[in-house]
């Protein structure tokens, strides 16, 4: 099991959360609307996932969204459970997608 809140603080994001790729929020750390932003980003990762599929290029591991504010960066496993973490800080970017590419390696 992933202790979401050694997580945030390891990586320096500034929120973090576990959820399926359905969307059900399995718990959050310092984020507002958890449960909204589990159902979006569940959304995003499925949606992912069913192009990689039709373009026969494997099944998805990770995403990253990139915005002039900040990243955020979510990773499934073969059982659909995802973890996502989010940084204001844009040079965290290589950092988490490390951590991240990791976490269920273990």
């Amino acid at each position: 099991m992933i202790d979401l809140q050694t997580l945030v603080q390891e990586t320096g994001a500034e929120s973090g959360l576990s959820f399926n790729i359905d969307g059900i929020l399995n718990e959050s750390v310092n984020l507002e609307y958890d449960g909204n932003v589990a159902a979006m980003i569940g959304m995003i990762l499925k949606m992912c996932l069913e192009m990689s599929e039709d373009v026969n290029n494997g099944d998805l591991k990770q995403v990253m969204i990139k915005n002039n504010d900040g990243i955020v960066v979510a990773t499934k496993n073969e059982d659909d459970n995802c973890i996502a973490l989010l940084s204001k800080d844009l040079s965290k970017m290589g950092l988490l997608l490390r951590k991240m590419d990791t976490i269920f390696s273990n």
